[in-house]
């Protein structure tokens, strides 16, 4: 069990949980889209379109966690692939420790490596990085099918893996089937069943020259963003741009109803229809009654335009017609024609006498013959009442005649009067330009004065009505083609101050949007840096470590390394001393010290604890180094062997050269390359086989007195003795899945040279190893020096026979 490294390998997630919980500044609503977009897109959009929340997961803090499972490479097997032909393997022991593979350019090596990182990652760095042609050049030229490549790992509590990926004949490069296989079950497709797909980027095991050249040479933001990935900040800077994408398209409805309103203040601007101030001034407000736009906009308020409204008053303008005046005018003279001027008085003679008629028949009728009531003279016979009755009809008869004139001049004077009402007045329309309504308010004020005499109205009318008619004719035809230009001029500003109405509305409902993204993004942009600080610090103290060895003689020093910039401008800063004066450091390193200083901050990422890979594989570092790096680069590797597989390709031997000089344990293989594309793999020297070369080098050399042999050499047989078994028991165990801390425990618990062998031969130390020493006549005599030779000497002489029997014995050991 380890302890989370907070700093640097604690879930991002947990670490943001924890952050905005504890920012009360930050709404709850942009604590959600802070979330979401770490989630992912779906998640993101899903909260933009109100479908759900976030997931927010429990976070883990700094519980106990198990250590991730280690897996080592046991081989790495290729055929058809880049320079290799028929198939090849390099086998490799699955335990911590140094294996430097060693060829001459064009050999093969970098085949394997390429193999590994393929199978691995699914790409190269190399092809990725290079022209078509590289990329092109991937099957090899002289056998090319069968073209696969093969993976053997160890990993812990799991049965022996392998990795394989096939490319059949025609097969292009991304064409190929990948697939993985744990013990004697079924294939899975592809790689996914190891869980390494974030660990693969996050603790990249493999580093090639091409790779750590590229980290220099190419933009500043290249290292930026290397660092960056490996730091585990790939989420939050997703994220991040997960929030710009997403604010770039919500913030649109915005920016258009913006870009709208614009245009619309232009136009309104321009207008002069009253209807335009109003838009105006309702658009100037700092949140406009879109309602009120929109009842202006489509002309649901009546009251909008005074102007329009009195031109469709002066359209619908009032005015008898020829006709009606005609009529008008006839009848009032006709009926005033039937009418004396002393009509009156005529009409009341003959009323009265016409009532004293009346009353003398009324009385005749009740008396009979009298004498005149009133004169006294006459005689009111049945003759004068005959001839009053005759008289008194015709009288009667003319009265009624006379008072049918009168109703028909009475009428005929109201229709004059009519005609006059018919007759609306028209007022101006403020800032409209209406050439005939100054003469059709002069006709009509004409027309309405209007003489006293029947027969004078009916010539007044019949003179100045037309001019009325004809005047208002024209006064309505120019309204209404004022009022339609009018409309004409409006229609369009009124589509666009609907158009605005609606884009606004939009906006009203992203703005809310808007500013919980904005909100979100912003804080993710500002504690990103705090993140990237936090995760960095760790990782820049290791490589200063890592930089004090490998810088061997330069005059650079490193000191705080800092992610700094967003966007395009994004690069990293590292300060730094050249002979104690400050500098930035990147701008003053040589071409080689650039190279070790990225295996100085890519090499504490590989190789930390949470990382499942125990592997780290290097191809080419040394390739820009000077011989002073290139030694503390092996104290480096040194360092690094103790808990990992170190893996070396090398295309010369200065890397071998200096492994041997310097003693350091490690495993040499070299490559070489017959004609075909013929690949073989030869060790040139592991470490039992070394000790046993300094023995044989030690009796071999005629300078050296025998007792020196006899002290020094049994030393040797115990350190070749014991080196075989050492790799062939850790070789074991973690094939059989065992951790490689209860490997070390096993083996450092274990003291005595006899017992160790039995942990190679049977995996226990106590168990019998007479019937294993005993099938080999060499075994016990090697033994014994090597046991009770290293305390006083060997008790005889260290001859060429005693060396050929340390040889068989290591040899022995190794083919268990």
């Amino acid at each position: 069990m380890t302890v989370a490294d907070n700093a640097v390998d604690r879930p991002l997630v947990d670490v943001v949980i924890d952050a905005i919980d504890a920012d009360n500044d930050l709404s709850d609503e942009a604590k959600y889209y802070v979330l979401a977009a770490l989630e992912g897109p779906t998640a993101l959009q899903e909260l933009l379109d109100g479908i759900s929340t976030p997931h927010v997961p429990e976070p883990s803090g700094s519980q106990l966690l198990d250590e991730p499972v280690g897996a080592f490479l046991t081989s790495i097997t290729v055929a058809g692939f880049r320079g290799i032909g028929p198939r090849a393997a390099l086998e490799l022991h699955p335990a911590p420790g140094i294996t430097i593979v060693s060829g001459r350019n064009g050999s093969g090596k970098s085949s394997f490596a390429e193999a590994l990182e393929f199978a691995i990652t699914g790409s190269s760095y190399r092809w990725e990085n290079k022209a078509k042609l590289w990329a092109d050049t991937w099957r090899n030229l002289h056998q090319g099918d069968p073209c696969e490549v093969r993976v053997g790992l160890t990993i812990e509590g799991s049965e022996p893996t392998v990795v394989g990926v096939d490319w059949t004949s025609d097969a292009a490069l991304k064409g190929c089937s990948t697939w993985t296989q744990v013990g004697n079950q079924k294939r899975n497709t592809g790689t996914d069943a190891l869980g390494w797909k974030s660990a693969v980027e996050l603790h990249r095991p493999i580093l090639s020259y091409d790779e750590i050249g590229g980290l220099f040479d190419a933009t500043p933001s290249t290292l930026h963003d290397a660092l960056a990935k490996l730091l585990g900040l790939d989420e939050i800077t997703d994220a991040e741009k997960r929030l710009t994408a997403v604010l770039k398209e919500i913030k649109g409805p915005r920016q258009r109803a913006a870009e709208s309103l614009r245009q619309l203040k232009n136009s309104l601007s321009d207008a002069s229809d009253d209807r335009a101030k109003t838009a105006a001034a309702l658009v100037r407000k700092r949140v406009a009654d879109l309602d009120a736009v929109l009842a202006l906009a489509t002309g649901a308020d009546a009251s909008a335009s005074p102007a329009l409204i009195g031109l469709k008053r002066l359209a619908a303008l009032s005015a008898p017609t020829q006709q009606r005046v005609d009529e008008v005018v006839a009848d009032l003279r006709a009926a005033a024609a039937d009418t004396a001027d002393s009509a009156d008085e005529a009409l009341s003679a003959v009323e009265q006498r016409n009532d004293l008629l009346d009353a003398a028949l009324r009385l005749h009728i009740e008396t009979g013959t009298i004498e005149c009531p009133v004169c006294a003279t006459g005689t009111l016979d049945d003759a004068w009442a005959e001839h009053s009755r005759a008289q008194l009809a015709e009288q009667s008869q003319k009265l009624a005649a006379y008072k049918n004139s009168r109703r028909r001049l009475d009428q005929a004077q109201r229709a004059a009067v009519e005609l006059g009402n018919e007759i609306a007045d028209a007022t101006a329309v403020e800032g409209v330009d209406l050439p005939s309504l100054s003469e059709y308010q002069k006709s009509v004020a004409v027309a309405r004065e209007q003489p006293s005499s029947s027969s004078d109205v009916a010539d007044h009318l019949a003179t100045t009505i037309p001019a009325v008619i004809e005047s208002a004719e024209a006064l309505r035809t120019e309204a209404k083609e004022a009022a339609a230009q009018r409309e004409d001029t409006w229609a369009p500003i009124a589509g666009r101050l609907a158009a605005w109405a609606t884009l606004e509305s939009a906006a009203r409902e992203a703005d809310e949007a808007v500013k919980n993204v904005d909100t979100a993004k912003k804080w993710i942009a500002s504690h990103a840096k705090q993140l990237r600080d936090q995760r960095l610090a760790p990782i820049a103290e290791q490589a200063r470590d890592i930089w004090a060895e490998l810088r061997q003689e330069s005059n650079v020093d490193i000191g705080a390394i800092n992610l700094v910039g967003h966007n395009t401008s994004r690069r990293v800063v590292m300060t730094g001393s050249v002979d104690g004066v400050e500098s930035e450091a990147l701008s003053v390193m040589s071409q080689g010290e650039l190279h070790a200083l990225a295996l100085a901050l890519f090499i504490p990422r590989a190789t930390t604890p949470n990382s499942p890979f125990r592997f780290i594989v290097l191809d080419d570092p040394i390739q820009a180094m000077d011989p002073a790096k290139i030694d503390g680069f092996i104290k480096v590797l040194s360092t690094l062997a103790k808990t990992r597989q170190v893996i070396v390709f090398s295309h010369d031997d200065r890397l071998a050269t200096a492994i041997r000089q310097l003693a350091v344990d490690a495993r040499l293989v070299e490559v070489m390359r017959e004609p075909g594309s013929n690949i073989s793999v030869s060790e040139t020297q592991n470490q039992a086989t070394r000790y046993f070369n300094d023995v044989r080098a030690l009796v071999l050399d005629e300078n050296v007195p025998e007792d020196v042999k006899r002290r020094v050499a049994p030393g040797l047989f115990r350190l070749a003795l014991e080196s075989a078994a050492q790799q062939v028991f850790y070789a074991k165990q973690h094939r059989a899945g065992e951790s490689r801390m209860a490997t070390e425990e096993r083996w450092s618990s274990v003291h005595k040279t006899r017992d160790k062998i039995a942990l190679a031969v049977h995996q226990d130390s106590e168990r019998d190893l007479s019937q294993w020493l005993g099938f080999r006549t060499e075994r016990f005599p090697t033994l014994h020096i090597a046991n009770a030779g290293t305390h006083k000497g060997a008790d005889r002489p260290i001859t060429w026979e005693v060396v050929n029997d340390l040889k068989k014995m290591v040899d022995g050991i190794l083919a268990e």
